[in-house]
């Protein structure tokens, strides 16, 4: 069994370096709904026999870019969401709500919608459903940051591949059982 991991295409939106926790929120809103560029991504000689993708835009049209026949859409292969860790007005660097947030989700802070171990149970429950498919080459078209839990859990049920640490935009992550 082949599971293949691929991250949505680059997304064609624009960041400011500087942003108000407002202006944060309206960015996540705005790359939420953004259009994709699109690249091509070897697959080498495998042939994939279902996909399964984010229901996010991103990913659903990336999906209908690289995989041809029904693809599986459900939530439970969505981003990891951000939200800024306090509101202010004040505007500070683009890259401090994100790692702020991401950290916040580490430690289960009040400001982020998903906990730690929320994100492990979707990852879980995801696998059990792909599981039962044992004879099928699966292809998973999700986000970075949600990735490297999966591929976390991937390993703990025995499959092998490359370790994902900054997980690139149209790029196929191979995982063997």
């Amino acid at each position: 069994m082949n599971i293949g991991l691929v991250r949505h295409f680059k997304v064609n939106c624009n960041t400011k370096i500087f942003m108000t926790s407002y202006d944060f929120e309206e960015w996540v809103r705005q790359y939420d709904n953004s259009d994709i560029i699109e690249n091509e991504i070897d697959f080498g000689n495998i042939k994939w026999q279902k996909c399964f993708s984010s229901d996010l835009y991103r990913a659903v049209r990336t999906a209908e870019t690289i995989f041809e026949g029904e693809i599986l859409k459900t939530n439970l292969l969505r981003e990891v969401c951000i939200s800024p860790i306090f509101k202010s007005s004040i505007k500070l660097p683009y890259i401090f709500w994100c790692i702020s947030g991401r950290i916040a989700w580490l430690f289960k802070h009040k400001s982020q919608m998903e906990t730690i171990e929320g994100t492990k149970e979707r990852v879980k429950e995801l696998l059990d459903t792909i599981e039962n498919e044992a004879h099928m080459n699966i292809l998973i078209v999700c986000h970075g940051f949600f990735m490297k839990t999966l591929q976390k859990e991937l390993k703990k049920r025995g499959f092998y591949g490359e370790s994902i640490k900054r997980p690139q935009n149209g790029t196929l992550y191979l995982y063997k059982k």
